[in-house]
């Protein structure tokens, strides 16, 4: 199995965190709201994370191909079968107080979005890129929390 070294964040939760991209665009990034793994095998993930590691399942939705660990101050993903991963994989989501004016921001700053502004029952995304392919969810949640 090939492991990838993943960078450390230490954070001052106190304070609001500035992202800043070449200079022209600014988002206060509140937290990060979830992290996303793309499972091969749903059932072997569940007894890993729910059974072995002791992590409370929050929901299993999408026909049992989506599972939500709620873990303050953060939320696990896993998903089994969605185009935009591949196992091993990872995507993060930023969270931010107005996903509309963060993606109109992106858009002034020539960055692509990869997927446009969508709504669910719970949140408001869209999904854009970093150099190297890896995806960033820009999240904001209705009930206006965040992490």
């Amino acid at each position: 199995m090939r492991r990838a070294l993943l960078p450390v964040l230490a954070v001052d939760y106190k304070s609001t965190l500035r992202f800043k991209v070449d200079k022209t665009v600014v988002m206060n990034i509140l937290g990060i709201d979830f992290t996303f793994f793309a499972v091969s095998d749903m059932q072997k993930s569940l007894t890993f994370y729910r059974d072995q590691l002791g992590m409370p399942l929050a929901c299993l939705v999408h026909k049992g191909t989506w599972a939500e660990f709620e873990i303050n101050p953060g939320t696990l993903v896993l998903g089994q079968g969605y185009d935009f991963t591949q196992p091993g994989g990872g995507t993060v989501a930023l969270a931010v107080a107005d996903a509309k004016a963060a993606v109109e921001e992106l858009e002034q700053a020539g960055i692509h979005i990869q997927s446009p502004l969508g709504e669910s029952a719970v949140c408001f995304w869209a999904i854009i890129e970093d150099p190297d392919g890896n995806r960033v969810i820009i999240h904001q949640r209705k009930d206006g929390t965040a992490g």
